[in-house]
């Protein structure tokens, strides 16, 4: 990906890494035994994701790219831990197994999870969908927004709060039914 600015380079790392952080140390969670030693992975995470951040093709492939680089560091640490304790407390393959497994799951949760925002958002009145695309919008402007809606600016917050609440109450009465 090229960038205008470093300024920009720095603003779109922040945006995907914080946007995919939780997701990242989830996995990360699940390959690493002790909460602090997941803390350690993460930290040599992001420094090598912004290291290699100019290598990165598409801002749609971030997370799968972030992925990859948290096994090779779950892999390097466990490595690390090995010759430190001289002993092994899973195997490289026991680990690769569990990272491909976790690839697979996560990559099937996200399918789930669109089929149901989508199935959600169907359910909503054309104004509400409109309302919130329009929301997410990387150019909104929430008073021009509240005027096109016909709301007043509180009253536009209140309205969008109600409707991403549907379709939480949507998403998890799916969910749930599943």
């Amino acid at each position: 990906m090229r960038f205008k600015s470093e300024k920009d380079k720095h603003t779109c790392f922040l945006g995907l890494f914080t946007a995919n952080e939780a997701s990242i140390h989830g996995y990360v969670r699940r390959l690493v035994y002790k909460r602090e030693d997941a803390m350690d992975v993460m930290q040599k995470i992001a420094i090598v994701l912004w290291k290699k951040f100019d290598q990165l093709q598409s801002d749609n492939d971030f997370r799968k790219w972030s992925f990859g680089v948290a096994r090779f560091e779950v892999l390097a640490w466990r490595r690390d831990l090995a010759r430190e304790r001289e002993r092994l407390v899973l195997s490289t393959e026991t680990i690769e197994l569990m990272a491909e497994e976790l690839d697979r799951k996560a990559e099937q949760l996200d399918l789930e999870k669109e089929a149901i925002l989508q199935h959600c958002l169907g359910k909503l009145k054309i104004d509400q969908r409109s309302a919130l695309q329009d929301m997410y919008d990387d150019e909104s402007n929430t008073p021009a927004l509240a005027q096109k809606f016909g709301k007043s600016i509180t009253g536009f917050y209140q309205w969008i709060y109600r409707i991403r609440q549907r379709l939480a109450e949507c998403a998890k009465q799916v969910a749930d039914a599943t």
